[in-house]
């Protein structure tokens, strides 16, 4: 990089010049700095100031600085790109959307600032405004690779697979080999219930050896719905053998079990599969209603409840409720000793001493009526 006329002769300027060729941002804004403390203002040392600022994140004073060069005829629009930058970064979304609309009026023919603001309105989850501004992108740049991936991905979140899935095929179109469209396509025509049409493309993408898991696990399903199970579970084995769980995987995995006969296998894997789809809150939050539900005696529901939840729970604490729901509602206290026992032969911890006081209790009782009888 040439010094600029006028920094030839000045030792400090010549400085300032190696700095920036260095993309030392950091030196140039000590040398400027040192220059401000002496009282040497200009012009051109406030403009690479702000600058430099910019390139070494300072974002607070980058924008500033910047804000002084806004409304300059040949600076304004370097300018406001650094602050839209500054505020994209800076999650100010409402600046950059301020300075992306002015760019877009101004150069009304460049696809690149709605391309930007459109990125903004899907960050904010404001996704009407994202797709018109995707939309406008693209007809001001119908070849733009990223605009056709981007405007599909929008139109996917508005639940509009058929469209998304027309502009995935006009930029197959324009570019059949484009991996990415292909792993988008394979996940909407999964959504649209196009079996065929996800294997044969995930099959085209498995031949150029891709298999990004997404993609795998819809050719997978694909396959056990075009009534070919068993391909469908050597991919679903696939993923599952590489740590690859979902709760999907797993529940696909039960029904081809399920179908082959094999159901006690196939029990275990749905199973899984529901306690997949849990909140890691629902244990806690389903115990503390089973017990309310025992504590306002409503024996019945709190049997069938903790009946539920013992698939799910291994506390042993629903073992003690049922034990004392059995022996509440039913006659036939048989039940209830087989529980009070299991809870017993399995409880040690010290927050469980006075629930095991109470089994030994009930255990005593029904063994004397046992015994009477």
């Amino acid at each position: 990089m040439a010094v600029p006329a006028g920094e030839k002769t000045n030792p400090m300027g010549e400085r300032i010049a190696l700095a920036r060729e260095a993309d030392n941002h950091v030196e140039v804004i000590r040398l400027i700095d040192s220059l401000f403390a002496e009282g040497i203002y200009a012009d051109a040392l406030s403009w690479q100031y702000a600058r430099a600022l910019f390139q070494a994140a300072r974002y607070d004073q980058a924008r500033d600085s910047l804000a002084a060069w806004e409304e300059d005829p040949e600076k304004s629009t370097q300018v406001k790109n650094m602050l839209v930058t500054i505020a994209i970064q800076q999650h100010n979304d409402t600046e950059a959307i301020r300075h992306l609309i002015r760019l877009r009026e101004r150069y009304p023919d460049n696809p690149a600032y709605p391309h930007r603001l459109a990125r903004v309105f899907a960050a904010r989850n404001e996704l009407p405004a994202a797709e018109g501004q995707l939309a406008l992108a693209n007809r001001l740049d119908s070849l733009n690779q990223g605009v056709i991936a981007e405007w599909a991905e929008v139109l996917m979140r508005l639940d509009s697979p058929r469209r998304a899935l027309g502009v995935l095929n006009r930029g197959l179109r324009q570019s059949p080999d484009n991996i990415g469209f292909r792993r988008q396509k394979a996940i909407l025509d999964y959504r649209l219930q196009r079996y065929e049409a996800v294997v044969a493309n995930v099959d085209y993408l498995m031949e150029l050896g891709d298999t990004v898991p997404q993609v795998v696990k819809s050719m997978a399903f694909a396959r056990y719905h075009t009534g070919r199970p068993d391909e469908a579970e050597r991919w679903i084995d696939f993923l599952l053998d590489r740590d690859l769980w979902g709760e999907d995987l797993v529940y696909y995995k039960a029904l081809i079990l399920s179908d082959r006969g094999e159901k006690e296998v196939a029990g275990a894997y749905f199973r899984e599969a529901v306690q997949g789809c849990l909140s890691p809150n629902f244990n806690p939050f389903a115990f503390q209603t089973g017990v309310n539900l025992f504590e306002t005696g409503k024996y019945a529901e709190t049997i069938r409840w903790f009946r539920m939840l013992s698939m799910f729970s291994n506390n042993l604490l629903i073992t003690f409720y049922l034990a004392e729901s059995y022996y509440q509602y039913y006659q036939d206290k048989l039940p209830a000793l087989e529980a009070f026992q299991a809870f017993l032969d399995q409880s040690e911890a010290e927050t469980e001493a006075e629930h095991r006081e109470v089994a030994r209790y009930r255990i005593r009782r029904i063994r004397e009526d046992l015994h009477l009888q």
